[in-house]
């Protein structure tokens, strides 16, 4: 792989016993995978590591003001095992066929959905609620489209192969966030594909930013899904998943732009807001709430308004 490249010959040899335990894990019993390992990750975030415990109940704090301490406290248990759960999840996609992943992911309406995308381009928008890894799996549903899953790019370099080498899919690709302007308009032309980009996080400050209403506070968010689509006139989907079992979900689409409408700037973006918003509100323990998704101050001039 030309990619390892950038390994010394120990990452070499690290990755590959690394790829390995993965792939050994991958081929478990399903309920020794979540019956007994997504438990045991559980238990060690929750109770061991207390992993971002306070950032996780701040955030709680301030979107349910209405909760008591009693509910925001299994909320945030219970986000802690959908968390397990989804590292587990992203650990048994190791090498494991497409045929297997397929029976892991329902998309309810993907023939409507394909009709809809057509024969051009198109933005997939998703968020780190439920299973965020499965944006990477619609390229063996909508095999018409190439599926460009945008990620950012891990700093550890013998992480970001094993990553790499995890997610890899039949008809997907991975592009670096920074890197994605750049492919899209030299292969736009070429064989149609789909923007896959995760949009909740916080995004980098600057002074020109948009704040929404979210969740009882103003939020940015990354805001290149629209740039792309209003430029290019491309239709943008949003992606609604549900659980059925561990480790199995079925999901549905909702077009938020169609690549035609005339709409205003932060349009496309508030209506992801507001359905995002619905999602996390309906089943709140499926968000990942120990993201520091409020660094940034808003201006005063909203601070002061009643939300």
């Amino acid at each position: 792989m030309k990619s390892t490249q950038k390994l010394n010959f120990w990452q070499k040899i690290c990755l590959e016993l690394l790829w390995l335990l993965c792939r050994g894990f991958a081929i478990l019993p399903h309920f020794v995978r979540y019956g007994f390992f997504k438990y045991l990750i559980y238990w060690l975030l929750c109770y061991i590591l207390r992993y971002r415990r306070k950032v996780i109940m701040q955030n709680l704090r301030n979107s349910f003001p209405d909760k008591s301490e009693g509910e925001l406290y299994q909320i945030c248990k219970d986000s802690y095992l959908n968390l397990s759960e989804q590292i587990v999840s992203i650990l048994s996609q190791s090498g494991v066929s497409d045929e297997t992943m397929l029976e892991r992911l329902e998309v309810i309406n993907a023939e409507e959905t394909d009709k809809n995308l057509g024969d051009g381009n198109a933005i997939f928008m998703t968020a780190h609620y439920g299973p965020w890894e499965a944006c990477i799996m619609m390229g063996l549903i909508f095999r018409r489209h190439e599926l460009v899953g945008v990620y950012h790019k891990l700093e550890n370099e013998l992480m970001e192969e094993l990553m790499k080498r995890i997610r890899r899919r039949t008809n997907s690709k991975l592009i670096d966030i920074n890197a994605t302007m750049r492919y899209f308009l030299q292969n736009k032309d070429k064989n149609p594909m789909i923007l896959g980009l995760i949009s909740d996080q916080n995004p980098a400050y600057r002074p020109n930013l948009y704040w929404h209403r979210f969740l009882h506070q103003w939020s940015a968010f990354y805001d290149g899904a629209e740039v792309i689509a209003l430029k290019y006139k491309l239709p943008v989907f949003y992606f609604t998943p549900y659980k059925i079992k561990d480790g199995h979900y079925k999901g549905e689409y909702t077009m938020i732009y169609d690549g035609v409408e005339q709409v205003g700037p932060n349009v496309i973006m508030e209506r992801y807001v507001r359905l995002l918003e619905r999602d996390i509100n309906a089943n709140p323990h499926m968000w990942m709430w120990s993201h520091r998704r409020w660094k940034h101050t808003p201006p005063q001039e909203l601070l002061s308004q009643k939300i």
